[in-house]
């Protein structure tokens, strides 16, 4: 025991305090996705970073802060990606129905790729709901928005209630992305094409007031 706590302290001061830093994110986005941020414990993201909760404090004020960090910083940025992405693609005049399926394919495939930080996000709103205020996913919408407006003015339709539009339209391909395939209870194929397929109906359908 004594052995392996010397070799524990040996290999903590061996690496600079990028290094440190960097673990510590790493360790504390691993559990605050396993265990969500009010049962992460401090203790046990120092200990899987191989360091103490006084090394950890030194480069992190708060647990708050190291979530901030660790979890929305990441996820800011792949947010930025997609919507950057998803602008580009609005301009290719593609039809209605080739716009919404390619925004429903994206948007599925970044929600269920991002899973775990996505229900990090949302288990957090019950404990702290001014961080989930600020969280990440509210980068998407105003570029949604945008989109939603644009298409109906091509169209000559009057105005809707874009945010509202977006919103719910957009809890429909979370739910979908997110939830457990067990209570989805969804076969293979519909797992597949059959299910974006039905998104982007209902989808095209919310926007444009009209069924494909």
């Amino acid at each position: 025991m004594t052995g392996h706590t010397a070799a524990g302290k040996q290999s903590r001061t061996r690496r600079s305090s990028k290094t440190v830093r960097a673990d510590l994110l790493r360790a504390a986005r691993e559990v605050f996705g396993e265990r969500g941020f009010a049962g992460a414990r401090t203790r046990e993201i120092a200990e899987r970073a191989n360091a103490t909760e006084q090394m950890m404090y030194r480069h992190f004020r708060t647990k708050e802060e190291l979530f901030e960090q660790a979890v929305f910083e990441p996820f800011s940025h792949v947010v930025s990606e997609f919507v950057s992405e998803f602008a580009e693609r609005s301009t290719r005049g593609l039809t209605d129905e080739r716009l919404a399926r390619a925004y429903v394919t994206a948007l599925f495939g970044f929600l269920r790729e991002n899973r775990r930080d996505v229900f990090t996000l949302l288990t957090m709103r019950a404990h702290h709901p001014e961080l989930f205020s600020a969280a990440p996913l509210s980068g998407l919408f105003p570029a949604l928005e945008e989109a939603v407006d644009a298409g109906r003015r091509d169209h000559g339709q009057t105005p809707v209630n874009a945010r509202l539009t977006v919103r719910v339209t957009f809890g429909m391909v979370l739910s979908a992305a997110v939830l457990d395939d067990s209570l989805l209870d969804l076969d293979a194929d519909e797992e597949g094409g059959q299910l974006l397929d039905e998104l982007a109906a209902y989808v095209l359908a919310g926007v444009l007031r009209r069924v494909p």
